[in-house]
């Protein structure tokens, strides 16, 4: 697989170079099919993600910012490694706990300001700085992916995966290649969405670490992704292959684990058997899952994972027209990770079959108003 360079996209702009990628043309995203510099108004998607869109598109002047900012402060240098990889971590858990105000704020100026120190460093500092990259655009395509922006996401994706392979680091050139298996899924390219989540985990074949729980956990996580996907187009058997592989590589894990800001273990293994049933549409079967999943036994602070799964228990709920209980996930759901909830498209659609059955419930309404979907 060849990945595209800036200049390519610049020169021939995203609707030339990107959406082929991902299997859609101007007639499947007519928002998308557009000419510089008209670019980033057209994909910028939400408002809170466009700081974060910028600096994955144009990160050279990200970089420019980032060495203006230091001239301006009278600071001369960055922070020291140390700081570098604290806000890593800051900006990591803002991902996993869906911290979109956090991610916005934190994120256009780390990418900046990495992207620097990489120009600037030698030898071993220029790989730390290759790592952070690939880790800071992963954690972009990630967050672009749930601002519904999957062009967006793309290249961030695959900045990523350039940036990986830099290093020369197999572990995440795994992470950032199912962060490119997800955007794939959420442009509705199913197949390759499969295709590239079984590559992630071929990538850890020949992986030699010490710790074999981080191979263990990015093995399974694409696993996941590619039943995900599977799921999606309405292959049975492949997705709960999928899944049945991803649960062998629990084994040796007796909890949640996260790596490279990817979560695997038992429980994330359940919520995916919950996810997969709904995406066949055999809510019965979701709901013979739900119990299985045990939410005490995940940390406290991935409340990405604990919102997206009462989504999924809503969605379970609405497809039985049990109207009140998916009311009722939504709100746990929310009360969780209120912009997880609110933002997610997956939300807007069960939003969008419990609004025309609605009978007394302000609730509901209040719900829908919170996540803009009143019209």
């Amino acid at each position: 697989m060849r990945w595209l360079s800036r200049r390519e996209v610049l020169k021939h702009g995203v609707a030339a170079t990107v959406l082929p990628v991902l299997g859609l043309d101007s007639a499947t995203a007519p928002g998308y099919a557009v000419a510089e510099p008209s670019v980033l108004a057209a994909l910028s998607g939400v408002s809170w993600a466009s700081p974060i869109y910028e600096a994955v598109l144009n990160p050279t002047d990200t970089a420019r910012r980032a060495a203006s900012e230091l001239e301006t402060n009278a600071v001369g240098h960055l922070g020291s490694p140390a700081d570098l990889q604290r806000a890593a971590a800051t900006v990591m858990q803002a991902s996993l706990s869906s911290d979109y105000a956090q991610l916005a704020q934190l994120l256009p100026r780390l990418i900046g300001q990495i992207e620097l120190a990489n120009l600037q460093a030698w030898d071993a500092d220029r790989l730390a700085a290759q790592r952070l990259l690939s880790d800071f655009y992963a954690i972009a395509g990630w967050t672009l992916i749930k601002a519904d922006n999957p062009v967006a996401a793309w290249i961030a994706a695959q900045r990523a995966i350039q940036f990986a392979e830099q290093a020369d680091d197999m572990l995440r050139c795994a992470a950032a290649t199912r962060c490119l298996a997800e955007v794939h899924m959420r442009a509705n390219n199913l197949h390759e969405a499969s295709r590239t989540a079984f590559l992630a985990a071929t990538y850890l074949d020949t992986v030699q670490v010490p710790e074999r729980g981080v191979v263990h956990c990015l093995r399974g996580a694409a696993l996941l992704s590619a039943a995900a996907a599977s799921a999606r187009r309405g292959d049975r058997r492949e997705a709960q292959t999928a899944l049945r592989a991803a649960d062998v590589c629990t084994v040796e894990l007796h909890e949640e684990r996260c790596d490279l800001g990817t979560v695997f273990g038992p429980t994330n293994v359940a919520i995916h058997q919950v996810a997969v049933a709904v995406e066949l549409g055999d809510a019965p079967e979701a709901m013979r899952h739900v119990p299985k999943v045990n939410l005490n036994q995940m940390s406290s602070q991935l409340t990405e994972r604990r919102a997206r799964f009462l989504i999924d228990v809503a969605r379970s709920y609405t497809q039985l027209r049990d109207d009140t209980a998916a009311l009722d996930a939504l709100l746990q759901a929310e009360a969780i990770a209120p912009d997880e909830l609110r933002n997610h498209r997956l939300t807007h659609g069960v939003l969008g079959e419990l609004l025309p059955r609605e009978r007394r419930s302000s609730g509901l309404r209040a719900l829908a108003a919170r996540c803009k979907q009143l019209h």
